[in-house]
């Protein structure tokens, strides 16, 4: 007769915790550049107003479908103190006429053709852009990219030259047009202080010119050099000796 018997025990198996893995990978290098008429175009570094020229931004990286970037906070300058704004800080173009919305062809290539345009008593211009790199989702095929509304129409500018003796009116109108469409509007420039000019202030950095930073490094001097003249006065006075002024009398 045989007899089978069943043996049963409950064992509790705990899972070790996840390894973490860390890495640290390097930054994107990017660079902005004006192409003439296309992506690939060749660099733009002398115009004329009119003209079609390419922006392109571009990041470089070793690490493929790592990386997304963002082109915003733009601004065009005289260099003077007096600027327009382009890009707000969503990546949004604010006038269709000077800066469309951007295409993204790639996750860390912007860009965009446009006109050249000047200000109206300017032959030099300046632009300042930012880039803000983050990394990519995982299982995300393609970046994220602004979702802008179109950009409106610029306000007319009323500072037009004057109409020769020797031109119609219908000729002075399409001259009129056409500079009207390549020169900035006053309206939309903005006039920046001092402060503004050598210092731009941000959540997580302070930026500053070379005139900026020269200022910032003589005030330290200065304040560390009253702070230590301050304390030698204080401690001499304390280990100076008093002497009695009261007169002694003589018995």
């Amino acid at each position: 007769m045989e007899m089978e018997r069943r043996i049963q025990k409950e064992i509790q198996i705990s899972m070790p915790p996840p390894t973490m893995h860390s890495k640290q990978l390097n930054m994107p290098v990017c660079k902005y550049e004006v192409l003439d008429g296309s992506p690939t175009g060749p660099p733009v570094y002398f115009a004329t107003v009119g003209q079609m020229v390419y922006h392109k931004w571009t990041c470089e990286t070793e690490h493929e479908n790592t990386f997304c970037m963002l082109v915003h906070s733009c601004f065009v300058d005289d260099g003077n103190g007096q600027r327009v704004q382009l890009l707000n800080e969503k990546g949004c173009a604010l006038d269709k006429y000077l800066l469309t919305n951007l295409e993204y062809p790639t996750d860390l290539m912007a860009g965009r053709e446009a006109h050249v345009y000047k200000y109206a008593d300017r032959d030099n211009m300046n632009f300042d852009c930012q880039i803000s790199i983050t990394v990519k989702e995982p299982g995300l095929d393609y970046c994220d990219v602004p979702s802008c509304p179109d950009p409106p129409r610029r306000r007319r500018s009323n500072n037009l030259p004057a109409p020769v003796e020797n031109m119609t009116r219908i000729d002075y109108e399409e001259e009129s047009e056409i500079v009207s469409d390549y020169i900035i509007p006053n309206d939309d420039i903005i006039s920046l202080n001092w402060l503004q000019r050598n210092f731009d202030m941000r959540v997580s950095e302070l930026c500053m010119t070379a005139i900026g930073t020269t200022l910032l490094v003589f005030l330290n001097a200065f304040l560390f050099i009253i702070s230590v003249a301050s304390i030698l006065h204080v401690c001499c006075f304390r280990t100076s000796p008093k002497f009695d002024n009261t007169k002694s009398t003589m018995l």
